[in-house]
C-alpha cells in the first residue's frame, strides 16, 4: 500500500501564538495546543481580547481539525482467506478527522494514515480469515456492517466513514475462473450425455420396430405358405415370380417335372389296371362294381376334391376380432373378440357402424383401397408429475417421425397432431402429414394437471379439421386419440362431463387411454372410449420406462392404422409391449 502522508500537526516545532497566521496552507479548522510544564497539554478555547494580547508570545502547536478522505488498495498486506492458501485484495475508501487535538500532540501523530490504516488492516485481516476465497462479497458485506459506525481511536482520531471493496487477488481470481470453467464443462458433459443416451434409445426403438416388422413379415409368409400347395410346379412358379430372369431354367425344370409326373401317372395307371384285371379274373369283383372300385381304390379325381381340393377350397373364416368397414358391427367390438380391433369412418352413425360421406355404402374388405385419411391426435401429459419422463416423450416424438418418414405410404394415410396439457392445453403440432421436414416440438413441464381443457380442445378441433380434410380427400376415417395420463386430474369432478359431450359429438373419436402414473388403470378405464382401449403400466414400473413402452405402443398402433387404411378399411389394434397391459386383462 503506497500512500502520501497526512500530517495533522502543522508545525514541526512549537511556535509563538502570534506566528500561527503565518503558517502556509493553514486550513480553516485548526486547534491551538499549548504545552504545559509538568501537566497535560492545554487546548485553546475562546479568549478575551486581553488574553489574546498577553498570550501572543506563548509557544503552541497547531492541529488540523479538517475532514480527510483517502483511498488505498491493500495489495501487499496479506489478507489470507479461510483455507489459508489464497488471499483477498481490499480497496479502502476512508474518511477521518481529529476529535482530541491534545492527544494528537501528546502522541506526536505526524502521519494520520499510519494510525488509521493500521487499525483498519488488523480488522480486515481478522474478518477475511473467516471466509472462503469464493465468498468475497459476503466478506465485504460483513466488513461494511462492522465499519459503518464511527470509530474513535485512542490516538485522538475519529474514522467517520469507511467502505471496503473485497475481491480475490490475481492468483485467486485465476483459481476461481478455473473452477467455474470446470463446472461449466461438467454441466456440458451432462447435457452431452443426455443427448447421446437419447439418440441411443431412439436408435434402439427404431431397431425394435424394424425387428417387429421382420417378424410380422415372416409370420405373414408362413401363413401364406400354410395355405399354398407345395408341389414341384407351385414351387417353380413361385421362384419364377420372384426371379423372372431365370425363366429359361424354370421352364426347363417345369417341363422335366411334368414329364416325371406323367411317367409316375402312367406307372400308377398300369399298376391299377393290373390290380383290377387280377380282381376280375379271380371273381373278387364284378364289372358292375368297377365304378365304385375306381372311386374307392383309385381315389377321387374331380377338381376341388380330395386333399388338394380341401387345400384349394376358399371360404376360410376371417380372424376373430378384426372387423372391417364392410363387416357387420364395424366400428364396434364383438364380445368374443380377443383383441382390440375397430373400424368406421368419421361422420354420423347409420346403425351399421360403417359410415361413408356422400351417401355411399360402406366399403367391403374386397373393394379397392379408398383414398382416405385417418386423423390421429397424440395427447401428452406435460404436468409436473410427468417431469421425470419428458426426455423419453421427446425421444418418442423423434422416433415416431423417423418411423413415419421411413414409411411414406403409411404416413400418407395418417394426419398427426400433438397436443400437450397441464393446467391448460396447447397444440404443439397442428394436424399434418409427417415427413423428414416436420419440426418435432419440444416439451416443457408446467404446473397443474387438468383433463377438461384438453378434452374441450379436442371437441373444438375435431369438427373443424375433419371438415377441412373432407374437402381434400373423398374419404376420412373416424379420428383416433392416443391419450397419455401421468398426473392425477385436479378437475376430477368436471372433466367427465366434458368427456361425455365429446363421446356424443357427431365426430366422436376412438380414444385409446394409457395411464402410467398413480391410479393409472382407473384413469385409463374412465378415459377410454371402450374398455378394450384402456392400457396401464404394470405395478411398480418407473414412469420413464413406462413412457418408453408407450412410445412403442403408439408406433405399433400407427403402423397398423396406416396399413389398414391402405387396404381400404380401418382396424384399430393394440399390441401392448412388455411393461404395459390392457386394463380388461387385469
Amino acid at each position: 500500500m503506497s500512500v502520501s502522508l497526512v500530517s495533522l500537526i502543522l508545525n514541526d516545532r512549537a511556535i509563538s501564538r502570534s506566528r500561527v497566521g503565518d503558517l502556509p496552507g493553514l486550513p480553516p479548522a485548526v486547534a491551538i495546543v499549548y504545552p504545559v510544564e509538568g501537566g497535560p497539554f492545554e487546548v485553546e478555547t475562546v479568549r478575551t481580547l486581553g488574553q489574546r494580547w498577553l498570550g501572543r508570545g506563548r509557544l503552541c502547536f497547531v492541529v488540523d481539525l479538517s475532514d480527510h478522505r483517502r483511498q488505498a488498495v491493500l495489495s501487499k498486506t496479506p489478507l489470507t482467506c479461510k483455507d489459508g492458501g489464497h488471499r483477498f485484495q481490499a480497496t479502502l475508501d476512508v474518511g477521518f478527522r481529529v476529535h482530541d487535538p491534545a492527544r494528537v500532540v501528546t502522541g506526536n501523530v505526524r502521519d494520520a494514515l499510519t494510525v488509521v490504516y493500521g487499525h483498519l488492516t488488523d480488522r480486515i485481516r481478522l474478518c477475511a480469515a473467516q471466509f472462503a476465497i469464493t465468498e468475497a462479497m459476503a466478506a465485504q458485506r460483513r466488513l461494511n456492517q462492522e465499519l459503518g459506525a464511527e470509530i474513535r481511536l485512542p490516538e485522538g482520531i475519529t474514522i467517520y466513514y469507511c467502505k471496503v471493496q473485497m475481491e480475490p487477488d490475481a492468483a485467486a481470481a485465476e483459481h476461481i475462473q478455473e473452477l467455474e470453467r470446470a463446472r461449466r464443462q461438467a454441466r456440458l458433459g451432462v447435457h452431452t450425455h443426455e443427448i447421446v443416451v437419447g439418440q441411443a434409445r431412439s436408435d434402439e426403438h427404431v431397431e425394435d420396430i424394424r425387428a417387429d416388422g421382420r417378424r410380422r413379415r415372416q409370420s405373414a409368409e408362413r401363413e401364406v405358405l400354410a395355405g399354398t400347395r407345395l408341389d414341384v410346379e407351385s414351387l417353380i412358379r413361385e421362384h419364377l415370380a420372384r426371379h423372372p430372369e431365370d425363366t429359361a431354367q424354370a421352364m426347363e425344370l417345369l417341363a422335366r417335372a411334368k414329364e416325371a409326373e406323367q411317367a409316375r401317372g402312367d406307372l400308377r395307371d398300369e399298376r391299377h389296371a393290373e390290380m383290377v384285371r387280377y380282381l376280375v379274373e379271380r371273381g373278387v369283383v364284378r364289372e358292375v362294381d368297377l365304378p365304385g372300385l375306381r372311386r374307392g381304390v383309385l381315389g377321387p379325381s374331380a377338381p376341388g376334391s380330395g386333399v388338394a381340393g380341401v387345400l384349394e377350397r376358399p371360404g376360410n373364416p376371417p380372424a376373430r376380432g378384426a372387423l372391417t368397414d364392410g363387416g357387420a358391427g364395424a366400428g364396434s367390438v364383438p364380445a368374443s373378440a380377443p383383441a382390440s380391433a375397430y373400424a368406421g369412418e368419421a361422420g354420423p352413425d347409420t346403425g351399421t357402424g360403417a359410415v361413408q360421406w356422400g351417401g355411399g355404402p360402406a366399403v367391403p374388405p374386397s373393394s379397392a383401397p379408398p383414398s382416405g385419411l385417418i386423423p390421429v391426435y397424440l395427447v401428452l401429459d406435460t404436468s409436473s408429475a410427468a417431469a421425470g419422463c419428458l426426455t423419453e416423450l421427446g425421444n418418442a416424438l423423434r422416433s415416431l417421425q423417423t418411423l413415419l418418414a421411413n414409411s411414406p405410404d403409411v404416413a400418407g394415410a395418417i394426419r398427426l397432431s400433438v397436443i400437450t396439457y397441464a393446467d391448460g392445453a396447447d397444440v404443439v403440432l397442428p394436424l399434418t402429414e409427417v415427413t423428414w421436414r416436420t419440426g418435432v416440438p419440444g416439451l416443457t413441464a408446467l404446473p397443474g394437471c387438468r383433463y377438461g381443457p384438453v378434452l374441450r380442445r379436442l371437441k373444438d378441433l375435431l369438427p373443424l379439421e375433419t371438415e377441412r380434410l373432407k374437402e381434400q380427400v373423398p374419404r376420412v376415417l373416424r379420428p383416433v386419440v392416443l391419450f397419455l395420463a401421468v398426473g392425477q386430474a385436479e378437475d376430477d369432478g368436471q372433466w367427465p362431463d366434458v368427456l361425455a359431450e365429446l363421446r356424443q359429438h357427431r365426430y366422436h373419436p376412438h380414444i385409446v387411454a394409457c395411464g402410467i402414473g398413480a391410479d393409472g388403470a382407473r384413469t385409463a378405464a374412465r378415459l377410454a372410449s371402450l374398455p378394450e382401449l384402456a392400457v396401464a403400466a404394470v405395478d411398480g414400473a418407473e414412469v420413464a420406462r413406462s413412457a418408453v413402452q408407450f412410445s412403442v405402443l403408439v408406433q405399433r398402433t400407427l403402423l397398423h392404422l396406416g396399413r389398414s387404411a391402405l387396404a381400404g378399411r380401418m382396424e384399430l389394434s393394440l399390441e401392448c409391449p412388455q411393461g404395459l397391459t390392457r386394463v380388461v386383462d387385469e
